[in-house]
């Protein structure tokens, strides 16, 4: 049983007319015909009496009319509830993040469109980038936040997102450090160094690789020991370990206040990044263009 064969079985029950009905439910006549068809050998008798133009119901066509037709009010009746109870507990904003964003960034960037358009409530969930995109172009979420270099572009359809840059950090080189402060690692000290790095299939990897190729006589002397692509993880990692590893300077903020790490003040070991965040170009959503609008202004 499927719902499209009431809905034209309720129809052709109305119209006493197969050709008008299949242009009503916007499906060739054949096809239209093979659904009715369908119907009744799934009821288990004819519905309808083809001997007659216009086409009657049978009697049991007839009984079966008001039960198609209550079902499908109860049906839609009871979907419409369910979307208004689910529009009601749903977030104002639903955003996609990187991890990273979603601890070191986002909160208090939050804390600021509030304070700009006014209080709202969120949902901020972490997925890898192409699920982000998905999502993000069904509808489901209303923002993504990622970062992005300039030299390794993140690759949205400029037709179908709009993209703004929020703020500017570094992607940085840390070390853990002795009780002097200094580092117990150092990617010039020309032995094997335990670093923790990311796995393929995270943007970060791209930078890293970035970065490898500037510095390629000490990249050769890295030994990765771990690998996540998440910049929370591969920092942990690489204090547990004694590693080396790159962070966005956001995310070893703490740790390096703390003097858990410190930074390797190297320019060929720092990279500048771009926090971007986008949208669906066409989307309707008063609360997204208000926000939207509202960090344009900012921006300008």
């Amino acid at each position: 049983m499927e719902i499209k064969w009431l809905e034209d079985f309720v129809s052709l029950a109305r119209t006493h007319n197969f050709s008008r009905s299949s242009e009503e439910r916007n499906v060739t006549q054949p096809a239209f015909s093979r659904r009715i068809r369908a119907l009744e050998n799934w009821i288990g008798t004819d519905l309808i009496d083809r001997r007659t133009y216009p086409i009657k119901l049978t009697e049991e066509g007839r009984l079966f009319r008001d039960t198609a037709e209550t079902v499908l009010h109860d049906i839609y009746r009871d979907r419409a509830q369910f979307h208004q109870l689910q529009h009601a507990a749903r977030p104002d904003i639903r955003i996609a993040a990187a991890s990273t964003l979603s601890i070191s960034f986002i909160p208090a960037w939050l804390k600021k469109v509030q304070q700009a358009i006014g209080p709202f409530t969120s949902h901020i969930m972490t997925e890898n980038f192409h699920d982000m995109v998905r999502h993000l172009a069904d509808g489901d979420i209303d923002f993504v936040l990622q970062y992005c270099s300039p030299n390794i572009p993140v690759l949205f359809d400029t037709t179908q997102f709009r993209a703004l840059t929020l703020a500017r950090e570094k992607m940085i080189l840390v070390a853990p450090c002795d009780a002097k402060g200094n580092p117990v690692v150092h990617p010039d000290s020309g032995d094997v160094i335990p670093y923790v790095g990311y796995s393929k299939n995270g943007y970060f990897a791209e930078i890293e690789s970035l970065i490898f190729s500037e510095n390629p006589a000490a990249a050769k002397n890295l030994k990765r020991v771990s690998e996540s692509p998440t910049s929370e993880f591969v920092k942990r990692m690489a204090i547990e370990f004694d590693a080396l590893t790159l962070v966005p300077e956001s995310c070893a903020k703490t740790e390096l206040a703390r003097n858990e790490l410190v930074q390797i003040d190297m320019p060929s070991w720092t990279h500048e990044l771009d926090i971007q965040i986008y949208r669906k170009a066409d989307t309707k959503r008063l609360i997204t263009r208000k926000l939207w609008d509202a960090l344009t202004d900012a921006i300008d």
